[in-house]
């Protein structure tokens, strides 16, 4: 029988008095030991592949997106080239696609989400609720001059409510506005008419009779809303129409304060 060490490995004997069965069991000695090491090795030596390529890909991402950058910029320029040159049409206009806001969602610079009827784009790279220091408001949902007819102190009113008081119409600048008249929450639209003339006198003077009292100025009793120009006329109480107030430059301002 052939001897074998303490590891496994045959013990050497003479050429000349060694058989085939020594040169077996050799073999299948160094064989295992191969078959180990490379279970052991082939798994180290892959893991330490994708660690260095992990590595690599940090290192070299940051330059590639600023040759891509680069790139795109020296596109950008030939382009421009071209266009001022007349060899080319100014490309159209485009706009972010707007995506519908998502909770827990990560959103970057630039990105454009609709959330709560309005639209918002990232000024950084976020994940906060659009409306706060990290969105900027694009657009917000518009909203429509309601007529709620004369003044009641015990009813709620609503921003952009229209109210006839005392005469004079009035629109509210905020949701639950105060008492009206007021010069914080309510915009005065139109005035109440001025006294109409006074009658002629008798043809004999004081002593005589007077003449026919003259007619009271008509007074506004309705609105007429014109929601594409965002005007209102006032229809007076004689049938006539006063002249037409331009609410959107009003509505502009309003917009342009809340954002």
């Amino acid at each position: 029988m052939t001897e074998l060490r303490q590891n496994g490995a045959p013990a050497p004997t003479d050429v000349a008095t060694r058989d085939t069965s020594y040169d077996s069991a050799w073999n299948t000695w160094m064989n295992s030991w191969l078959d180990n090491e490379r279970a052991v090795m082939i798994p180290w030596f892959e893991k330490m592949v994708v660690e260095f390529c992990d590595e690599l890909l940090d290192l070299i991402r940051p330059q590639l997106k600023k040759i891509g950058a680069v790139e795109l910029k020296l596109a950008e320029l030939r382009g421009a080239v071209d266009i001022l040159r007349g060899a080319a049409p100014p490309p159209p206009a485009k706009f972010p696609k707007v995506e519908a806001w998502e909770d827990g969602g990560v959103y970057h610079e630039g990105d454009v989400v609709a959330f709560a009827g309005a639209t918002y784009q990232a000024r950084r790279d976020t994940a906060k609720t659009p409306g706060s220091a990290d969105w900027t408001c694009v657009a917000t949902a518009g909203r429509s001059v309601n007529i709620c007819g004369t003044y009641d102190s015990s009813s709620e009113y609503n921003l952009f409510d229209v109210v006839a008081c005392g005469g004079s119409s009035f629109i509210a600048l905020k949701d639950s506005p105060g008492p009206c008249p007021s010069s914080g929450d309510w915009q005065l639209l139109a005035g109440r008419g001025s006294r109409g003339p006074a009658g002629s006198r008798g043809e004999r003077g004081f002593a005589g009779p007077r003449g026919e009292r003259g007619q009271a100025a008509p007074t506004i009793c309705a609105w007429e809303v014109d929601r594409a120009s965002y005007a209102a006329t006032a229809i007076m109480s004689d049938g006539s129409k006063g002249p037409p107030l331009e609410l959107r430059l009003l509505f502009e301002q309003f917009v342009s304060e809340q954002g």
